[in-house]
């Protein structure tokens, strides 16, 4: 990512604002901890206590239920962390870095485990002299972790290193060096590396808090890569080569943003819950292939709404206000749909779903 690139900020605003509909499901029960999909053309409810599968029309009246825990043939055997759609899967990654493709049936086609140590590199050597290009001191970054897949058949996820010695807590030059994405063949589950952090994060050097990095496919050979901190969005080629940039501000934001270098991990978490609340940052990112538009969540200072900024041909044609702790979903003709950000204090009995279009422009 140090490639001088050219810039460009294009802005022609034709969307105002837009109106959300929230559906509501009373009497459907579940375990309250979940995250919204557009699959096989259903909305579909994952809980991720349960690993079960809910699918509801489209006005949220539940029709069946799928998947489960166990070791069935199709069960999942660990806790539901992430999902994205690939072609005619649905795809589950799992706690226990298993991953697991899913037809339009509900049928576990194939299951799969993420390697990150076939380089065969001896656990002593990275222990005792971890490099920025060894695969085995990454694992998926949790706190920000999305699954996306590259219309190659490969699916990508986010990675970071906890190595004591390498990390984004305590270390420099990993704002620097380290990759940021981690990328696998479902046919051996081989991970390998890619993307590094903007210019951003070497201006500040520790901004250990937003290391948060989405991305989006827009075709087999192209994808977006953002940042929580950078309000650039950046057009890489698939051998990782950035050959554009574009993308606006947010409006009302909270930029304030101070290099943070803990003493421990207990000093981390105390700091992290307060960046996260006064901070604004831009934490999601969508391409809908259907319709050709980008979404980008962020983030504001205000504390009733957050914005949404709508990418057509690299240029913002829309940055609205949606609901605070507004998360995209997806996409089902006509509607675009959202969801709010489980919040362990604000978890509820009933089934909520966001719903709006987006004027004809």
């Amino acid at each position: 990512m140090n490639k001088s690139v050219e810039f460009y900020p294009r802005k022609e605003i034709s969307i105002e604002g837009i109106k959300i509909d929230t559906l509501i499901n009373d009497s459907f029960i579940y375990s309250g901890y979940g995250s919204w999909v557009v699959f096989n053309d259903s909305l579909t409810l994952l809980d991720k206590r349960l690993d079960s599968a809910y699918v509801f029309s489209d006005e949220l009246i539940h029709h069946s239920t799928h998947l489960g825990k166990g070791d069935g043939p199709n069960l999942l055997t660990s806790i539901i962390l992430e999902h994205t759609n690939m072609g005619d899967y649905l795809v589950i990654l799992g706690a226990n870095y298993d991953f697991n493709l899913i037809n339009k049936n509900w049928q576990i086609e194939k299951r799969g485990q993420l390697d990150f140590y076939h380089e065969k590199i001896p656990f002593k050597e990275l222990e005792k002299n971890p490099k920025p290009q060894n695969i085995g001191i990454y694992g998926l970054l949790y706190e920000h972790l999305k699954l996306g897949h590259d219309f190659q058949g490969n699916l990508v996820f986010s990675i970071a290193a906890t190595h004591p010695d390498l990390n984004y807590f305590w270390h420099e030059t990993y704002y620097k060096e380290a990759r940021i994405l981690g990328k696998i063949n479902p046919n051996d589950g081989k991970v390998s590396i890619h993307g590094r952090f903007s210019p951003i994060y070497h201006q500040y050097k520790f901004l250990s808090t937003l290391i948060g990095a989405p991305f989006s496919y827009l075709e087999a050979n192209t994808y977006i890569q953002g940042y929580e901190a950078d309000s650039i969005l950046y057009k890489l080629n698939d051998a990782g080569e950035v050959y554009y940039a574009f993308g606006v501000a947010g409006k009302e934001m909270n930029t304030d943003f101070e290099n943070f270098r803990p003493q421990d991990y207990e000093e981390y978490d105390a700091v992290w819950d307060l960046d996260r609340d006064r901070l604004s940052y831009y934490y999601s990112l969508d391409y809908i292939k259907e319709t050709g538009l980008l979404f980008r969540v962020y983030t504001k200072s205000n504390p009733l709404v957050d914005g949404l900024q709508i990418y057509r041909d690299d240029t913002l044609i829309g940055d609205v206000e949606v609901p605070k702790d507004f998360l995209f979903v997806g996409y089902k003709a006509p509607y675009y749909y959202g969801e709010f950000k489980y919040r362990v204090d604000k978890e509820e009995d009933s089934i909520k779903l966001l719903r709006f279009e987006i004027p004809e422009n």
